[in-house]
């Protein structure tokens, strides 16, 4: 073996001869035969290797030297694992979540702790990069969707269509916003246009009242005009009737009579400001206030029925009306509406339910009017009914059932008592009133100018933010030719595309329900099983009607609507008239369950009667859905879903079977239990305040909302659970590679709810609505998630996880 100690003799002057190139790897060797020389007195020891080991301070040194290397190793060894053994995150690079990223980023406010405000955190900046444009008293995340429909729909109806071969119906749409569009035409025939069809409502151009006020002979047949109102107008004057599923058998239409519920949906600028006018009652606080602002509001109201009067007899007769006759006329005008809107108000309970409602034949409730009335009368019902229905090949009997409460009651028997004693003359006035108005707004711009500016003067409004004439006509064409704009704008393959994805999510989110179901101690096997059967039967329509894209069926559906370029107004009676004979005619139909609400709806509906929900197409886009991962999807839109499905069990929703009857299908006991477990949300709500409103929020009031939004975020919870148990985790967002995805689940939930609104608008918020203002619907549901403390390490006791939460489902 070769030795590489270094020996003395290899440094010998007569033996450098035999040294030679050995070829062995190495530079040099030494023959091992050569003799040792025994002179090596001058040599100069050195240390040979074998002699460092034999001294102990050199191997402690070594020894740790060694150790350290070792350790230096082991660390290398394990970075390089760490770096290099360990998957790379994925990361989501798509165009819809680069979308969804931007989004988030510019609306959290990172400054925020998520377990103090998570509404603040993921909503804290949304504002900031979501602007309103003052079309919207609030602007939501919904609110996004609808501006950008609004927008779409204006360009795709400014253009000339591609494709000649479309229904005639796609035709009459674009017709309709053409005549939408065209001022000129409006202000040429300014009033003239609403006279046709104030003779088709068997009134006069100019009221009796105003040109023979002193006729006593004079006789009016409002019951006729009230009905041709209802027709042309779709607005209630003096009673309100209409026909709905009944609500203990869903399977069939029925009359439901009684109170005021329909207002003329023709354009006008008093339903802008009646979330405006509601704020303004808020805020008066004293007698004081109230009875300034009862002036206010009267005078208002005086200028602009004087005006409407005065424009139209001088169109008519080129002079004014006689101004003691004005002033009279205006007094009973504004007379008789202050009566009826006191009656209204006073024959309104929110607590009524459909517990209320019960049936009595139409010869008995004539019977009960005619009673009290102060006046002797004939029938009544009967021959109003013969008018509503006239065409319709639908008759009515006195042995008909009609549905009401007894405030319906009191209402028909108080009006009808009060019109007796009214003049015929008067009568027909208001009525005149009432039609002439609800047209008027929608002639020329002068007019339109003029009735706004004294609403905002109610308000004390400088202005409103005007929108371009093509917004505001695509409004209107979407409210009027929804299904014809719908087969423009809509996606022809959404069928293929989009809605079997949601159906997919729909039944997940079904099936984490019925889990719920299956695992809640507090409800009964027998109660169990039946909520279960109903959950299983809930229907879901999605996106469009099955028959939008039927050849022929859109202009079957269209088919009695007459729409011209020009004539505006009459295209919108047309479309109306067509509408209420529909309705009417489905008296004697079945009931079907079917798509109720038109796609181009930024929102989703549960049907209680018919124990179906509703997903318009309009909903399913950014930032709703469609936002790159399914933890996102879900998070939003399968929360909305959720809330939907959990209505069908809320404390309105679980009254009604699973074929929609209003009917008792639960235990007495699991019922009690029910509604003591609704006494924690209606607690814990009623807590709730918004920093500037003195009131808190209504618990009782918001319940079936709340019940909902807790319930639909759970279902989406436990659907995306079993997503990712099937199809494994997801990629990351990219900019939220630190965020695990339940975490941005959550952060999906909050975004959908982000919002810019007014102290005045949350306060009418509170006051009026069944639903909690945004902030409060996303904190109170997180609060009550186990789920979401977890994914944010929320501490037991912060403000996002108290020790007491609230579930139902």
């Amino acid at each position: 073996m070769d030795n590489h100690a270094y020996h003395p003799d290899e440094n010998q002057p007569e033996n450098r001869g035999n040294i030679q190139n050995a070829g062995n790897g190495r530079p040099f060797t030494v023959e091992r035969n050569q003799p040792r020389s025994d002179r090596n007195d001058y040599l100069v020891e050195i240390n040979s290797r074998a002699k460092i080991f034999k001294r102990p301070h050199f191997y402690k040194r070594l020894s740790i030297l060694f150790l350290v290397l070792a350790i230096i190793f082991f660390i290398l060894m394990i970075v390089f694992i760490v770096l290099y053994a360990k998957p790379k995150v994925k990361i989501c690079t798509s165009n819809e979540c680069i979308k969804t990223a931007s989004s988030y980023v510019s609306s959290i406010d990172y400054s925020v702790d998520p377990c103090d405000n998570f509404y603040e955190f993921a909503c804290g900046k949304w504002s900031e990069e979501h602007l309103n444009h003052g079309w919207w008293n609030t602007f939501s995340s919904f609110s996004t969707i609808e501006e950008k429909i609004i927008i779409e729909t204006a360009n795709a109806l400014s253009e000339e269509p591609d494709n000649p071969n479309v229904p005639k119906a796609v035709k009459k749409t674009r017709d309709f916003f053409k005549s939408c569009m065209d001022v000129d035409t409006l202000d040429e025939l300014e009033t003239t246009t609403i006279y046709p069809i104030l003779e088709k409502l068997n009134l006069p151009t100019i009221p009796t009242y105003l040109t023979d006020p002193n006729d006593k002979n004079f006789v009016f047949d409002w019951p006729r005009t009230e009905t041709l109102i209802k027709n042309y107008l779709l607005m209630d004057v003096f009673m309100g009737v209409d026909v709905a599923s009944n609500v203990f058998n869903g399977s069939e239409n029925v009359l439901y009579v009684g109170q005021l519920s329909k207002t003329s949906p023709l354009p006008s600028p008093t339903k802008n400001k009646r979330k405006s006018m509601q704020r303004n009652i808020i805020v008066r606080k004293t007698e004081t206030d109230e009875d300034q602002y009862k002036q206010l509001e009267r005078s208002v109201h005086d200028n602009i029925v004087k005006y409407v009067i005065t424009t139209i007899v001088l169109n008519v007769t080129g002079k004014p009306p006689a101004e003691d006759l004005l002033e009279t006329a205006s007094t009973v005008i504004l007379d008789v509406g202050e009566f009826i809107d006191e009656l209204q108000t006073n024959t309104t309970d929110p607590e009524l339910s459909e517990d209320d409602i019960y049936s009595i034949t139409v010869m008995d409730l004539d019977k009960e009017i005619i009673a009290i009335l102060n006046k002797p009368q004939k029938s009544f019902l009967l021959p109003y009914f013969k008018y509503l229905f006239n065409g319709t090949n639908v008759t009515v009997t006195l042995n008909d059932s009609l549905y009401v409460t007894e405030l319906d009651k009191v209402f028909l028997k108080t009006i009808m008592n009060y019109l007796a004693d009214l003049s015929d003359i008067k009568i027909e006035l208001y009525m005149w009133w009432m039609a002439a108005y609800a047209m008027i707004i929608n002639t020329s711009e002068d007019i339109s100018q003029y009735i706004t500016k004294q609403l905002n003067s109610i308000e004390g409004d400088s202005a409103d933010v005007v929108r371009p004439r093509s917004i505001v006509c695509s409004t209107v064409t979407q409210t009027y030719m929804g299904y014809g704009l719908s087969y423009i704008i809509g996606d022809t393959n959404f069928a293929n595309t989009t809605k079997p994805k949601v159906e997919r999510m729909i039944q997940g989110l079904k099936d984490s329900f019925i889990n719920s179901v299956n695992q809640i101690t507090w409800m009964d096997s027998k109660t169990k099983k039946v909520t279960v059967e109903k959950s299983k039967e809930t229907i879901s329509f999605i996106g469009y009607p099955d028959w939008l894209y039927q050849e022929g069926e859109l202009d079957r559906y269209y088919s009695d609507v007459i729409i011209n370029e020009d004539t505006f107004l009459e295209n919108m009676v047309s479309v109306i008239l067509s509408e209420s004979t529909r309705l009417l005619k489905s008296l004697r139909k079945p009931h079907k369950r079917e798509m109720a609400s038109e796609p181009l709806e930024v929102n989703a509906f549960n049907y209680f009667s018919e124990n179906s929900i509703n997903i318009p197409m309009a909903i399913l886009n950014f930032p709703m859905y469609h936002l790159g991962l399914e933890v996102l999807n879900y998070g939003s839109i399968g929360t909305i879903l959720g809330h939907e499905l959990t209505h069908a069990f809320d404390n309105t929703g679980r009254k009604y079977n699973k074929y929609g009857d209003y009917v008792h299908w639960w235990t007495n006991k699991t019922i009690e239990t029910f509604e003591n477990l609704t006494d924690c949300f209606i607690k814990q709500y009623d807590n709730f305040t918004i920093e500037g409103i003195e009131k808190h929020i209504n618990g009782k009031q918001t319940l079936g909302e709340n019940i909902a939004d807790n319930g639909g975020l759970n279902e989406a919870i436990g659907a995306y659970k079993r997503y990712v148990a099937k199809h494994g985790e997801e990629p990351k967002l990219p900019g939220f590679e630190n965020y695990t995805n339940f975490q941005l689940f959550f952060i999906a939930y909050a975004n959908i709810w982000c919002q810019t609104a007014s102290i005045e608008d949350l306060t009418t918020a509170i006051e009026y609505d069944e639903h909690c203002p945004n902030a409060i619907r996303v904190l109170g549901s997180l609060q009550n998630s186990p789920d979401f403390a977890n994914a944010f390490h929320c501490p037991a006791g912060s403000p996002m996880n108290p020790k007491n939460k609230c579930k139902i489902w």
